[in-house]
Order: structure tokens, then sequence, then C-alpha cells
């Protein structure tokens, strides 16, 4: 069943997840809501994640769109994925310590192994970064040996 409207979100399991999991100290543990067809996040990067002075790393950049892209089909699918591929636009500088907005959509399902999805990184109402993705659909049969 997909997430409620505006409320704070998390996976029932998350595995120590680097991106989303409040049980991992070392990770980003991002907090998502959904709104409408997108799930979003408020965040901001923690300096030790800094690239150039000031300025994100653009794997933690890249990071943070990727996480928001599979909570996006989870939350408002109810299904999980993992990355197949992740193509990363990087507009302007993304800056460590101060407020990003989040947002993350499902833009084509018409495949039967994989979806799209784009998520979007803003600061002060300017896009940072973007990206678009093939999510694979992930089939939690056990694998054979």
């Amino acid at each position: 069943m997909p997430a409620p409207e505006d409320v704070e979100l998390t996976f029932p399991e998350d595995g120590g997840c680097f991106g989303c999991s409040p049980a991992n100290p070392s990770g980003l543990q991002l907090r998502f809501r959904r709104h409408g067809d997108r799930v979003t996040a408020r965040y901001r990067i923690d300096d030790r994640f800094h690239g150039a002075p000031g300025i994100a790393h653009g794997g933690i950049a890249a990071t943070i769109a990727d996480e928001a892209s599979c909570a996006a089909v989870g939350f408002l699918s109810d299904r999980h994925v993992v990355t197949g591929e992740l193509t990363v636009r990087y507009e302007r500088p993304c800056p460590v310590e101060l407020p990003l907005d989040v947002v993350a959509s499902i833009v084509d399902r018409t495949h039967l192994r994989y979806w799209v999805i784009e998520a979007e990184i803003h600061h002060d109402g300017v896009r940072v970064a973007r990206s678009s993705g093939k999510f694979f659909l992930r089939d939690d049969a056990p694998v054979a040996p």
C-alpha cells in the first residue's frame, strides 16, 4: 500500500542502509515525505562530505539523488528496486551545511524490468543537481546457489 501524504516515511526494515537508515551512524539518515506523486526530503550535507571547501562531493549528491529515487518507488508503489543506471547532471555547486530540498518521482513504468525515476536537489529554490536513472524491480525470491 502506498505511503500516506505528508508524514515522515521509513522503511520497515532498512538493513542499515547508508542513505536512509536511522541505525547507521555513519550514513546520511535521510528522511522522506510523500506529496502526491513525489517523494521529498529536506537535508543538510555534513561538512565531512565536502569535496572542495564548502561544496558537497559529487558522489554524495549522487547518493542523495539515488536514495530519493529508490524511496520514490518504495513509498509511492510499495515496490523495491536496485539501481541499474544513474545519470547525474550537476548544474551548480551543491553546498554543505545549508538546507537542500530533494524531490523524486517515477516518470516511466512501461518497461517490464525497470522503471525510470528522476530526482532533483535544490538549494534556496535553485536546482543544483538532477538525475535520471533506470531502477530494476527487485524480485525478492531467493536466488539459487
